[in-house]
């Protein structure tokens, strides 16, 4: 049923059921797309993301005291093929809510399972990302002068048609979106052209011509900057508003690239990071670290400019390669989640340090 009482799910939030369930019917585990005859780049999908509880009155499952919040999250949806979308509609006695819910729950269990099985293939075959919009499982295969070359092997965001479509739009992304991030190497490149792909035995390989890695500040020479606490306060010591300059500087530096969300910054939109959109959509699954791994070496190699300081340097300006980044135990507040960072920093070489990073709770009524 259809109409403007209809709560709906957000294309996010589609797009998370379909990756949570590995684009896999949770029902009957076919898969939900793949390639069209059309044309080289053409997809077709008979995935649909399903409500458990119906989205708007009349429909199955319907549940009046449930909120439009509620009806329209991700907890009330479920990847399904399009004929078993129709089937738990028609046969709400055999496809109860309690039903459905294990059916997801089991399927994303065993979607998890699968992955962390294969952590052989999985180690080599790390994620990349080409831009914001754009991150496969796959691997690096060569290097020559300014050119890097990685292999696709299975899109865990966009697409191929998503592929072309970055490449035709190059000449209008933003700078700051034509990257070239990969998680094996823990090092990204900022890209110089459009990148251009072929199709080979293993998957489609993208040919892409990047700039030499940005020059670093030295973490020593780190400019003073007030201390802030874990609540992201400024105290005094000794009657003193408390600063930190150099390399006792670096660790609140990544913490306020990672802390501050992409788009909440007044001064540029551009500025923060995306970690809190994985947690929302992604908690609980392999992708997740892997995902926070791609935004923390695109914090690290990117370059940016500084619109209040006039300035292009990397968010983070010290941090040249990362080596891993490990979730520890939850903090105090469920806002902040400790990380624990091994990375090569300017000056200094190896370096670990934990660092808090504010991750705000999902919203609910």
């Amino acid at each position: 049923m259809r109409g403007t009482n209809r709560d709906g799910f957000s294309e996010r939030t589609k797009r998370a059921l379909a990756q949570r369930a590995n684009y896999r019917c949770s029902h009957c585990q076919i898969a939900t797309s793949g390639p069209a005859e059309e044309s080289p780049d053409a997809v077709v999908s008979i995935g649909v993301a399903a409500h458990i509880h119906a989205a708007a009155p009349g429909g199955a499952r319907y549940v009046e005291a449930m909120t439009s919040q509620e009806r329209s999250h991700i907890s009330n949806g479920i990847w399904l093929c399009a004929n078993h979308s129709v089937l738990i509609d028609r046969d709400t006695a055999r496809f109860s809510a309690e039903v459905l819910n294990k059916i997801k729950l089991e399927h994303e269990q065993s979607v998890s399972r699968e992955i962390s099985g294969v952590s052989a293939v999985a180690v080599q075959n790390d994620f990349v990302a080409l831009g914001p919009d754009l991150v496969f499982s796959g691997e690096l295969t060569g290097t020559n002068a300014n050119e890097w070359r990685v292999r696709v092997d299975h899109f865990l965001i966009g697409d191929l048609h998503e592929l072309v479509s970055f490449i035709e739009r190059f000449e209008g992304i933003d700078l700051y979106d034509r990257y070239l991030l990969v998680n094996a190497l823990g090092d990204g490149r900022q890209l110089l052209e459009a990148p251009s792909w072929e199709k080979s035995a293993g998957g489609h390989i993208v040919s892409c011509r990047v700039s030499p890695a940005f020059p670093r500040t030295n973490a020593h020479c780190l400019p003073g900057d007030i201390a802030l606490n874990e609540a992201r306060d400024w105290f005094a010591i000794n009657g003193d508003i408390a600063v930190v300059s150099g390399l006792e500087a670096l660790p609140q530096k990544i913490s306020t690239c990672l802390s501050t969300m992409r788009g909440e910054s007044p001064y540029d939109p551009t500025f923060g990071s995306r970690i809190a959109t994985f947690f929302e959509q992604l908690e609980g699954t392999p992708w997740l670290p892997r995902l926070i791994m791609l935004e923390v070496i695109r914090l690290a190699c990117i370059p940016w400019r500084d619109k209040i300081l006039g300035e292009v340097h990397t968010p983070m300006q010290s941090v040249r390669r990362i080596r891993s980044v490990q979730q520890l135990e939850a903090s105090s507040s469920a806002d902040w989640r400790r990380f624990r960072f091994a990375l090569d920093v300017e000056g200094v070489g190896p370096w670990q340090c934990d660092v808090p990073i504010f991750v705000p709770q999902p919203v609910s009524d």
